[in-house]
């Protein structure tokens, strides 16, 4: 199985990468047989989203060459990860964006979320519960909160035990949701 983990925000000095890169290290720990692969939007080069509605498009046939690319790379992984900060208590437009040039590759696979900001991003992570219910993945119950105040001190990452759980718990739900879907796909 492939997982992504796929990290939205493209700000100078964004935490995200930081946080994507360690949520890599603890999975990769887990010696599971899965792959986990960090997607960085920041190293994506997508143009903003001006064509016809994804939902039009089949077999990836975007008429961005970009698009198609990106749709190459998403399409190739079984289940996800999105670390997500909060920006006026919504979501990174540029990964929003990113998100939207896509439909089939997202549909029916499982998705978790890693929120970071000074609410944990949980009001942007709720934004996403419906986004991403909306073009039919499958929403894993588990996820992280990673508070400026808790998990920052000093401004450094510091996750502990506690994100150590989070990232595991989220992993093992995306296994068990994307086990199934696979099942019911054979």
């Amino acid at each position: 199985m492939k997982i992504a983990v796929f990290v939205g925000s493209i700000r100078e000095g964004r935490s995200g990468i930081t946080i994507g890169q360690w949520a890599i290290e603890q999975l990769e720990a887990r010696h599971d047989g899965n792959e986990y692969v960090l997607v960085d939007l920041k190293e994506q080069d997508l143009n903003p989203m001006t064509a016809n509605p994804p939902r039009m498009v089949k077999n990836g046939d975007y008429a961005d060459p970009k698009t198609r690319a990106w749709a190459e790379l998403i399409g190739q992984f079984d289940a996800f990860i999105f670390v997500t900060p909060e920006y006026n208590a919504s979501i990174p437009g540029p990964m929003k964006d990113a998100y939207d040039q896509l439909f089939e590759e997202w549909t029916g696979k499982p998705v978790g979320f890693i929120g970071y900001g000074a609410g944990a991003a949980r009001t942007s992570v709720a934004h996403w519960h419906d986004i991403v219910g909306r073009v039919g993945m499958k929403l894993v119950p588990a996820q992280a909160e990673f508070s400026f105040t808790e998990h920052f001190p000093d401004m450094v990452f510091t996750p502990g035990q506690q994100g150590i759980d989070w990232v595991n718990a989220i992993a093992d739900e995306l296994i068990d949701a994307a086990a199934v879907t696979e099942s019911a796909n054979v």
